[in-house]
């Protein structure tokens, strides 16, 4: 394996690691229980528009506290990305190096998410897609590279 590329992890690989799980809150816990069921939820504020990805209790924008739930496509932008080949907690080792990276949800929100590459290597501006990934107790909302697409000539 090169040194700037992700190993392959199998979904199971994933669901066998014990790691420090979330902790959810009141704010929290419609976006956890949405992704357990597939489906990823964004908050957005109801004063001045802005989606946030991960739940807080007030706009980061515009500081209200009117803010809505509402389901997200799924479907991202890779803003950047880097390869972990240490992680912060000892348990992601078994899986590393592996990719992180910021994504801008198709809905303007941006979220830091592990990255299944299958082996390709992310880039800026590629697009990838909600792929729902069970780890140890809990699933969490990790993202997919879409394939590349080819040009006819």
């Amino acid at each position: 394996m090169s040194e700037l590329s992700a190993r392959i992890t199998r979904p199971d690989e994933f669901a066998e690691l014990r790691v420090a799980p979330p902790t959810p809150t009141g704010e929290s816990q419609p976006f956890w229980d949405a992704i357990a069921d597939g489906h990823l939820l964004v908050q957005r504020c109801t004063s001045c528009g802005l989606a946030q990805g991960h739940p807080r209790r007030r706009c980061t924008r515009c500081w209200s506290d009117a803010l809505a739930w509402e389901e997200a496509s799924g479907t991202a932008t890779i803003v950047t990305h880097s390869l972990v080949h240490r992680p912060g907690q000892q348990p992601w080792s078994a899986v590393a190096p592996y990719y992180v990276g910021l994504v801008r949800l198709n809905e303007g929100a941006v979220m830091l998410t592990h990255l299944l590459t299958e082996g390709a290597t992310p880039r800026a501006g590629g697009t990838c897609r909600l792929a729902p990934t069970r780890v140890g107790e809990w699933v969490l909302p990790f993202f997919r590279l879409d394939p590349p697409t080819t040009t006819p000539s």
